[in-house]
């Protein structure tokens, strides 16, 4: 065996798609890894008897078993750490492989800072070193550059969906576990901490960011304000003003012109 494999903890890439499967081997050698690839699911079990991986990263989609099947595989002899990969994101999707033993679910594209905060709070999930998930962290949370954000929720780096992320990650937590500890669906979760407050149902929206607040120990305030200011400034929200608007305006015009016609 290469002695670097030996130095380094191991990381089983199970990916089909070659330029994602390199990606992932750079920016995890980078970070301290070894990752070995596997590009179809009978590879990725011969490879993981042969080397006890620290941690599996998972595709879903594979040209012979699929990575549930994989999952399932796993999880029967070993406690080893799975994060799923894939562009299959529906609830669903995610509900099943969550219940086959998978650790977390991350939905392509992802970020280098959001592959390696998943790896870390897996790990410490695990109960795996502290040293080796400080290895993997971002060095600050707000590295992580949010993929979905729209330019105008954009905030500053104390802004309160900010302080959401970054309680969560200190809590070392998924969004998926967030979302069967608390009972909040984690895109919802995933918006409060985007900033992205116009994907939550209006009706829903504040009892969530109390509940997600108050889960974290997170001041409500800078959550609320920053709330406020999203809604007010996003398209959707100036949208359902202007009709509004127009009503009132043609009723007053109304109320001051049909008395010229009845003199």
């Amino acid at each position: 065996m290469d002695t670097t494999i030996a130095t380094r903890p191991v990381v089983l890439v199970v990916e089909d798609e070659p330029a994602i499967a390199r990606l992932l081997e750079f920016q995890l050698r980078e970070a301290g890894w070894e990752p070995v690839i596997a590009p179809d699911g009978l590879t990725a079990l011969r490879l993981w008897s042969d080397l006890a991986p620290t941690l599996v990263l998972l595709d879903v989609m594979l040209p012979d078993l699929s990575g549930w099947e994989i999952c399932a595989a796993l999880r029967s002899e070993s406690n080893v750490p799975i994060i799923m990969l894939t562009a299959k994101a529906s609830d669903c999707d995610v509900v099943h492989g969550l219940n086959l033993g998978a650790d977390d679910y991350l939905a392509k594209p992802f970020s280098n800072a959001q592959l390696l905060a998943r790896i870390a709070a897996v790990l410490r999930r695990a109960h795996l070193s502290p040293k080796l998930a400080l290895d993997v962290t971002p060095l600050q949370p707000h590295a992580d550059p949010p993929l979905t954000i729209p330019a105008t929720d954009q905030e500053p780096s104390q802004s309160g969906a900010l302080l959401l992320r970054e309680a969560r990650q200190i809590a070392g937590m998924s969004l998926y576990a967030v979302e069967r500890q608390l009972g909040i669906r984690w895109d919802y979760v995933q918006a409060l901490e985007q900033g992205t407050f116009s994907a939550i149902p209006r009706p829903l929206l504040k009892n969530t960011m109390l509940r997600y607040c108050e889960f974290l120990n997170v001041d409500a305030r800078p959550v609320f304000a920053q709330a406020q200011r999203m809604l007010l400034a996003h398209p959707e929200t100036r949208r359902s003003i202007r009709p509004s608007m127009l009503i009132l305006s043609a009723t007053i015009i109304l109320l001051i012109i049909l008395p010229f016609f009845f003199r």
